[in-house]
C-alpha cells in the first residue's frame, strides 16, 4: 500500500495529513466529523511543539471487537522549508514500512515493534494480588556493623579554622574607609534645612581602595582546617541477606491476543480530506 501526501510551507501552524477512513456504514452517512473510522492517518504536522509525520493505524483487537489507535514511536520531524515537500508511506505485507520525504527515507520499522500501544499485548502481566513478603530484603549494602570510629576521629573538628599564618599587605589602608561621601554631590536647590534636615550626600566606594590590597580593619581570614573529617559513618558493605530486587510473579494476561497480521487493514472505502488544514497564528 502506497500514498502520498504533499505538506506547504511558509505558515506558523499547519498539517498536510489524510485519514484512509473506514469502509462501513459510518463512512456513506449523509455527514461525516472527526470521529468517523480511519483505518490509516499519515503526514506532517508542525504547530507549536509539535513537529513531526504522523503515521497511525487503528487496530482492531480480536478478542473484544474493539479498535485502538497504534501511533509510530519517534516519528521523523517534517521537514519545513519554502518549496513543495513530498510525503510517502510504504506498508508491506511482512509488517514492515517505510516514510519517505521527497523519495529518501527517513524511517523503516516494523509495525508490530515500532508503536504504541503495541499490536499485541505481553503474554504474561504482573500479578496484581501478589505483595512482597514481610521479610523481604532488598537492601544490596548495609552499614559494616564491625566498623568502628577511630580513635583520632574527631567529629567535633571545624570545617574552617583562622589561617595563623597570614600577615596583612603591607599596602592595605587601616584607616580608610570602605565608602566615603560623593564629593561631587550637591544640595539640589529646592533642599529645605527645615523642612528636609541636614543634607547628607550619598556615599560612594573610596577611590584609594582601588589601588591598595584592601581598606578597613584588617583580620586574619580562614582556611580550611586538615583535621576536619566530618561525622564519622561505617563504611558500606554488601549485604549477605540481600535477596536481589523483589518483583510480582507474572501470570497469563487474560487479555492476551496474537495478530501476527496487522497489515492486514480492513477495508478502505475513501481519503478524507477534513483532516488537511493549514493556517497562520
Amino acid at each position: 500500500m502506497r500514498f502520498n501526501t504533499i505538506s506547504l510551507d511558509g505558515l506558523e501552524c499547519g498539517g498536510a495529513y489524510i485519514k484512509l477512513l473506514r469502509d462501513n456504514a459510518a463512512l456513506h452517512q449523509d455527514e461525516f466529523a472527526n470521529t468517523t473510522p480511519y483505518v490509516i492517518m499519515f503526514g506532517p504536522d508542525k504547530c507549536g511543539n509539535t513537529n513531526k509525520v504522523h503515521f497511525i493505524f487503528n487496530h482492531k483487537n480480536p478478542k473484544t471487537g474493539e479498535y485502538e489507535e497504534k501511533h509510530l514511536q519517534s516519528p521523523p520531524s517534517a521537514k519545513i522549508v519554502k518549496t513543495t515537500e513530498l510525503y510517502t508511506l510504504i506498508v508491506q505485507p511482512d509488517n514492515t514500512f517505510v516514510i519517505k520525504q521527497n523519495g529518501e527515507e527517513v524511517k523503516s520499522g516494523s509495525l508490530l515493534e515500532d508503536f504504541s500501544p503495541a499490536v499485541m499485548p505481553e503474554a504474561e502481566i504482573d500479578d496484581a494480588e501478589d505483595s512482597k513478603p514481610a521479610d523481604w530484603i532488598d537492601e544490596a549494602r548495609i552499614a559494616d556493623p564491625e566498623a568502628t570510629k577511630p580513635e583520632d576521629w574527631d567529629e567535633a573538628a571545624s570545617f574552617e579554622i583562622v589561617d595563623d599564618s597570614a600577615e596583612m599587605p603591607e599596602d592595605w589602608l587601616e584607616n580608610e574607609p570602605l565608602q566615603i561621601p560623593d564629593p561631587d554631590a550637591e544640595k539640589p536647590e529646592d533642599w529645605d534645612d527645615d523642612e528636609d534636615g541636614d543634607f547628607v550626600p550619598s556615599m560612594v566606594a573610596n577611590p584609594k581602595c582601588n589601588d591598595a590590597a584592601g581598606c578597613g580593619p584588617w583580620k586574619k581570614p580562614m582556611m580550611k582546617n586538615p583535621l576536619y573529617k566530618g561525622k564519622w559513618s561505617a563504611p558500606q558493605i554488601d549485604n549477605p541477606a540481600y535477596k536481589g530486587v523483589w518483583a510480582p510473579r507474572k501470570v497469563p494476561n487474560p487479555d492476551y491476543f496474537e495478530d501476527k497480521t496487522p497489515a492486514n487493514f480492513e477495508p478502505i472505502g475513501g481519503v478524507s480530506d477534513a483532516h488537511v488544514f493549514l493556517y497562520s497564528v
